[in-house]
């Protein structure tokens, strides 16, 4: 799989504190972040996350995330707009549907598209 020179860039930055796999699905690629911290307030302290980042990118922007199944909130309610699965890269994931709506593709990267998503889950709502 051949990866745009932006994004392996970034990647290869992003492994310094991250173990990522990768693997193309259609129009996009699949990067699976393995035991992201999801923080305080969740029935777990991690998970595996998954990014879908469009063939166009940085021109196409990410949409949503997904960890693996079974994630709740500490209480046993499920997250906002958290309760509807999906298969990609040969596995069930579990859909945030929570969506970063000022993508910027000159100043946006994969880096700050995380800073969302920890954002939005220390929300949790």
């Amino acid at each position: 799989m051949a990866l745009s020179p932006k994004l392996e860039n970034e990647l290869s930055e992003l492994r310094g504190d991250y173990q990522i796999e990768t693997s193309e699905d259609g129009s996009c690629v699949n990067l699976v972040f393995k035991d992201f911290p999801l923080g305080s307030g969740f029935n777990r302290l991690s998970a595996d996350l998954l990014l879908r980042v469009p063939l166009a990118y940085p021109d196409g922007r990410l949409d949503m995330f997904w960890t693996e199944p079974g994630i709740l909130l500490s209480d046993g309610r499920q997250p906002q707009n958290a309760n509807s699965e999906e298969i990609y890269a040969n596995r069930r994931w579990q859909r945030f549907s929570w969506h970063h709506n000022r993508w910027n593709s000159l100043t946006d990267n994969i880096d700050s598209y995380l800073e969302f998503v920890r954002f939005r889950l220390k929300q949790k709502q």
